[in-house]
């Protein structure tokens, strides 16, 4: 199968879609003469990203995430070199539509939460477990807790003594 690739000043280019994920982006990027290094993703034409550079097993059959026969929009996809941080998603359209530039930028606000939170997810699973420490009733003794849910155990009344 295949699927029609825009670019440019209305120009296209079909791409069979029967490969690898990771040889048809490579593929797309010999054909408008891109660096290697460069990220670059497919938008449909309401302006949704097909995000095939994120795809887990690169390996997997692009057909199974484009349509046949169907066109798409080959985007650039900007990130700071720092951190990793999303910057932009940009079309490779001399004439882009502003409503297909704000989609865009809206999935690149997307894109840079759900980073941020798999970094604070990452973190905190690296950070130690906090001990908390809790005052039992009985002799004022302190119980070390390694987690929340654990509790210290049930004191007793002491009995009173009968003389």
């Amino acid at each position: 199968m295949f699927v029609y690739l825009k670019h440019g000043d209305n120009e296209q280019f079909l791409v069979n879609t029967n490969c690898p994920v990771i040889l048809l982006l490579e593929h797309i990027k010999a054909k408008l003469e891109l660096c290697k290094t460069d990220v670059v993703d497919l938008c449909d034409e309401d302006g949704a990203l097909k995000l095939l550079f994120l795809s887990q097993p690169h390996q997997e059959c692009a057909r199974l995430h484009l349509p046949s026969r169907c066109s798409f929009t080959v985007c650039s996809v900007s990130r700071r070199v720092m951190d990793g941080a999303y910057v932009s998603v940009s079309p490779l359209l001399a004439n882009p539509d502003p409503a297909l530039l704000e989609t865009l930028q809206t999935q690149t606000d997307s894109l840079e939460n759900t980073r941020l939170m798999q970094l604070r997810s990452q973190e905190a699973a690296k950070c130690p477990k906090s001990v908390k420490v809790q005052l039992t009733r009985r002799r004022g003794r302190a119980a070390h807790l390694e987690t929340a849910e654990e509790k210290p155990l049930p004191t007793t009344r002491r009995r009173s003594r009968r003389s």
